[in-house]
């Protein structure tokens, strides 16, 4: 069989910079090409390398290290910018933009098409580009929700300012307010000079004087000629459902909350598939929590981004409301980047700060956590963070928003979503009786292995339109 993943970003990059959906397309390349499968694996990113003293959009074989397994390949140039977060300024060039088109179908000509094309991220390319289709019919197309770019620029599916899930986006109009600043287009136009220097091992301050430099010559690539309307995103919306429906064979939903948004949103339910990603930690995963609770004291633990929609800010506004009585008994582990300790979280038993985590010392900031806390305020399609702290026998109690409160059925470890009194009252009820805590495993979903995953995806790429 021979396959093409896409990404924005290259599956091998050296630095995370695609979030957790790096991490997954790298993991799952690295597993098939570990394997005795005679599958023909091609990769293709862009949206990442640009190019200054070049104006033509074009493709090429990735520059780097990367395993000579694998075909690698990288679209330079793209006006389709990655990530999408600030793309506001002019959104009519995302929904149908002939050169991204012209350049990915020209790119599968090239390659002699394939049997499957498996899409992980709609940055840096459109859905518009999914009219490959109508030249290679018999290509399985299969795209994996990993963001909510198909229906928000901005990713989230949320509103930044409000703090609060998109429910409505009021025909573009909810757009307008979030993309109204007009600078967006320059910092943008700046940022990708810089990458490319930076990737040049240019030193990161003469980076940036150089990239202030290259702002006139960058206008070529990027001109803002409008700030878009509320129609300009209405049919950024309502085109790239048209496309996705009409052209892919197969939607694979990280969650079923993703699943449910994609149809909710208009994308066709005959194509809608729930499928958990495949993880590494499942390989080793506990099926039981590590007991820690003490009669007079309990440990919560924090693990990710201290962000609003994280709802890292949610979590400490929520917890400082605590009776005293409980402020007492419990212990907070915070692992963020660059946090420092709360001045709200005072009258606690104890405060640990970690300066973030990483895989090599995960293990040791739970070894004495009873419960880990996973606050989205946003649909976050299934985080990483509740993954693996439930795979190394830390319970979690999650937000009803996105997908982390799927991982078990117990509805004792999910409270609706940005609502601090139920988050309070499930907290207390668990601190109150900790042998609940083994209700988590009890009833626990098992997680998703890698070869598992693979198995599943392969049924897809071989099921029969």
């Amino acid at each position: 069989m021979k396959i093409l993943y896409y990404n924005w970003v290259p599956y091998d990059y050296h630095k995370i910079v695609g979030g957790g959906v790096q991490v997954y397309q790298k993991n799952l390349i690295d597993k098939l090409l570990s394997t005795d499968s005679k599958d023909e694996i091609y990769f293709l990113s862009s949206g990442f390398k640009y190019n200054p003293f070049k104006r033509k959009t074009y493709f090429r074989k990735s520059q780097g290290s990367h395993d000579k397994r694998i075909k690698s390949y990288e679209i330079i140039n793209s006006p389709i910018l990655s990530p999408m977060v600030i793309a506001g300024s002019d959104i009519k060039k995302y929904t149908n933009n002939e050169t991204i088109v012209n350049v990915f179908s020209d790119f599968i000509d090239y390659c002699g098409g394939f049997d499957v094309i498996h899409i992980n991220n709609f940055e840096g390319i459109t859905p518009s580009c999914m009219k490959i289709k109508e030249k290679y019919p018999n290509t399985k197309i299969v795209f994996s929700v990993h963001n909510y770019i198909p229906i928000c620029p901005r990713a989230q599916y949320f509103q930044e300012k409000q703090g609060c899930i998109c429910k409505n986006f009021c025909n573009g109009k909810e757009c307008v307010k979030c993309f109204q600043n007009e600078m967006i287009a320059y910092n943008e136009r700046n940022e990708n000079v810089y990458r490319f220097l930076k990737m040049a091992h240019i030193p990161r301050l003469l980076s940036k004087i150089i990239s202030k430099v290259f702002y006139r010559s960058l206008k070529k690539y990027f001109p803002a000629k409008h700030l878009s309307t509320a129609e300009d995103f209405k049919k950024f919306r309502e085109s790239n459902i048209e496309y996705i429906n009409k052209y892919v064979d197969i939607i694979l939903a990280v969650s079923q909350r993703v699943a449910d948004i994609c149809i909710e949103h208009g994308m066709d339910p005959k194509k809608v598939k729930c499928s958990y990603i495949g993880t590494k930690f499942a390989d080793n995963a506990l099926d039981h929590r590590h007991n820690t609770t003490k009669k007079d004291d309990f440990t919560i633990c924090y693990l990710g981004y201290a962000r609003q929609d994280k709802g890292y800010f949610f979590m400490v506004d929520a917890l400082s409301q605590l009776p005293t009585k409980y402020k007492k008994m419990i212990n907070i582990v915070i692992a963020a980047r660059g946090v420092k300790e709360p001045q709200k979280l005072s009258g606690f038993k104890s405060i640990s700060i970690y300066d973030g985590y990483t895989h090599n010392n995960i293990n040791d900031i739970l070894a004495n956590v009873d419960l880990g806390i996973v606050p989205v305020i946003w649909e976050d399609n299934l985080p990483q963070v509740a993954i693996e702290m439930s795979a190394l026998g830390v319970p979690v109690l999650a937000s009803s928003f996105g997908g982390a409160s799927e991982l078990t059925k117990s509805n004792l470890f999910r409270f609706q979503g940005a609502d601090a009194e139920d988050f309070r009252a499930k907290l207390i009820k668990l601190i109150d009786d900790p042998d609940l805590l083994d209700e988590y495993y009890k009833r626990a979903n098992k997680l998703q292995t890698m070869d598992g995953h693979i198995k599943e995806l392969k049924n897809f790429y071989s099921v029969k339109k």
